[in-house]
C-alpha cells in the first residue's frame, strides 16, 4: 500500500489532511489553559453532536468506551438482555457478563434486526437493562434506534447502545429520544485516528458508581469539568484532531452528513447488487455506514483481498462465522461519490482477475444513478 492508497474499511477510515496535521502540532501541557479550551470546546461539540446531557471522552478504544458505559448503567448484579445482529453483540454480552450482569442474549437471523414489537415481547420477562448495536459492522445491520428506545424507555429498562460504527454517519437524537447511554470511538464516522472512547448520557440520568481504577466514574466525571481536575492524562493530540474533525461535522451540518451518507450507502448497493453479488443484510435493515456482501461462488477472500491491494484499495473482510464468507465495504466519515466510485471500480476488476463473470462497468453506472439522484 501506497500513501494514496483508499482505505475503505469500516474502522479505521480515513482521516482528512488537515486533521491529521492537527496531531503534528506541538504537545500541550494537558492542564494548561489552552488544552482546557480545546477540551471544553470538544466536549460541547460532542453534545451538540449527540443533543446529550453529558459526555465523557476517554483515551482508548471503542471496547474502553463499551467498558465505562456498562459501569455507568451499573450493569452489577441486574438482569441484562442483549440484542446480537452480529459478531460485535458477543463484545456486549461479554462485557456484561464480566462486569456481574445476569445476561439474557438473543439473536437475530442473519441480515436482520429487532422491531419494537419484538423487543417489547423479550422485555415482558422482565429487565433492567437492554444492550443492542446501532449498526454492527461486522454483518452491517442497522437496528431501529428511536423505535427501540421508545420502547424501553416504556417499559422503564435502561438502554445501553453501541454507536461506535454510526455515530457521526447516522442521526442519534439522544435526550429527545431518550436514550440512556451511547458509546462510540473516534476511529470511524467521526473521521478521527483510532485512540479515543465517547460515552454520551441523557440529561437527567443518574449514573452507577461501579467504578475500577482506570473507570473511576465520579473521578472522570469531575475531569470532564475541568482537565485540571485530571485523573487520566488526556491524549492531548488526539484530542486536538477530534476537536478539527467536529469542527467539520458541525459545519457540514448532522443531518447533510446522514443524507450524504445514506446516499452513499444506496450507491455502494447498487454497485454491488449490479454484479450479481448478494448483501448480507437484508432489506429494510441496511446501515448507512458499511456494507457486507457474501463472496460469490469459486471466490476466496484471501485472494479479492491481495487483488484489490494491487489495484489500491484495502477492504475488510469477514469476522467471527462469516470469516471467509463476506467482504465488507466501509462507506463513513469524509467518503465522497469519488471514493465509491474508486472502490467499486476496484471490487470489479479484482473480481474479474479472479474469473467472475463481471460486465466492466456494471457497478459503475449503477453507483453513479444513485449518486445523480440523490443530488451528489
Amino acid at each position: 500500500m501506497v500513501l494514496d492508497d483508499i482505505l475503505a474499511t469500516p474502522g479505521p477510515t480515513p482521516v482528512e489532511a488537515g486533521i491529521l496535521l492537527e496531531s503534528a502540532r506541538p504537545v500541550l501541557n494537558h492542564v494548561s489553559p489552552e488544552f482546557e479550551e480545546i477540551h471544553a470546546e470538544t466536549l460541547d461539540m460532542l453534545k451538540r453532536l449527540f443533543n446529550s446531557g453529558g459526555v465523557v471522552l476517554i483515551p482508548g478504544s471503542g471496547t474502553a468506551a463499551m467498558e465505562l458505559a456498562l459501569r455507568m448503567a451499573g450493569v452489577r448484579g441486574r438482569r441484562v438482555l442483549v440484542l446480537k445482529t452480529g459478531h460485535f453483540g458477543g463484545y456486549l454480552e461479554e462485557g456484561a457478563r464480566l462486569l456481574g450482569g445476569v445476561v439474557t442474549s438473543v439473536e437475530a437471523p442473519l441480515g436482520e434486526g429487532f422491531t419494537g414489537s419484538m423487543l417489547e415481547e423479550l422485555l415482558g420477562d422482565g429487565y433492567d437493562v437492554v444492550l443492542f448495536q446501532h449498526v454492527d459492522t461486522s454483518t452491517s445491520v442497522a437496528n431501529p434506534l428511536r423505535e427501540l428506545v421508545s420502547i424501553a424507555r416504556r417499559m422503564g429498562v435502561l438502554t445501553v447502545i453501541d454507536a461506535v460504527a454510526s455515530a457521526g454517519g447516522m442521526m442519534i437524537d439522544v435526550d429527545n429520544w431518550g436514550v440512556d447511554i451511547v458509546f462510540t470511538g473516534s476511529q470511524k464516522a467521526l473521521s478521527t485516528p483510532p485512540g479515543l472512547g465517547i460515552v454520551a448520557y441523557r440529561s437527567g440520568l443518574e449514573l452507577a458508581g461501579d467504578s475500577s481504577l482506570y473507570f473511576n466514574i465520579p473521578k472522570l466525571l469531575k475531569e470532564m469539568e475541568s482537565t485540571r481536575n485530571y485523573y487520566i492524562t488526556p491524549a492531548v493530540t488526539l484530542v486536538r484532531s477530534l476537536h478539527a474533525s467536529l469542527k467539520r461535522i458541525h459545519r457540514e451540518g448532522m443531518e447533510a452528513r446522514a443524507r450524504r451518507h445514506q446516499v452513499l450507502a444506496e450507491a455502494v448497493r447498487a454497485g454491488v447488487e449490479a454484479l450479481g453479488l448478494e448483501l448480507v443484510a437484508k432489506e429494510g435493515w441496511r446501515a448507512d455506514t458499511v456494507t457486507a456482501i457474501h463472496l460469490p461462488e469459486g471466490v476466496e477472500w484471501s485472494r479479492l483481498y491481495a487483488e484489490a491491494r494491487k489495484r489500491g484499495v484495502e477492504l475488510a473482510g469477514g469476522l467471527g462465522s462469516l470469516k471467509g464468507r463476506i467482504f465488507r465495504i466501509g462507506h463513513m466519515g469524509e467518503a465522497s461519490p469519488g471514493y465509491v466510485v474508486a472502490v467499486l471500480a476496484a471490487v470489479e476488476r479484482s473480481l474479474a482477475r479472479l474469473g467472475y463473470r463481471v460486465k466492466m462497468g456494471a457497478s459503475l453506472a449503477a453507483a453513479q444513478e444513485v449518486l445523480d439522484a440523490g443530488g451528489l
